[in-house]
């Protein structure tokens, strides 16, 4: 088994196709870990006292609306997020996650 970091995000990003919003602590795989942080997306997580766990944020593509589809787009810098449809917008924000 991989060994497990815990993470701050702050960007949003998509985890096992899941949208986690920034703020949001999560455990993932080192190499994930170390990918997002040299992205800029996370940093190495330091949990204090008085520290929230942002859970309400994270929900499955499918059932976004456009509008927080398109908001999310904006946030990971697709351009022409207008034009597509919910499948398109989809798969642009799940290829923009992976790069």
């Amino acid at each position: 088994m991989a060994k497990q970091i815990e993470i701050k995000l702050t960007s949003a990003v998509v985890i096992d196709g899941v949208i986690a919003s920034p703020g949001k602590r999560v455990t993932v795989e080192e190499a994930i870990a170390k990918n997002l942080m040299q992205r800029g997306k996370a940093e190495l997580s330091t949990v204090t006292g008085d520290d929230e766990d942002a859970e309400g944020g994270d929900k499955p593509f499918g059932k976004m609306n456009m509008a927080e589809l398109k908001d999310l787009a904006k946030e990971l810098g697709i351009e022409g997020a207008d034009g597509l449809n919910k499948a398109k917008l989809i798969a642009a924000i799940e290829e923009a996650n992976d790069e």
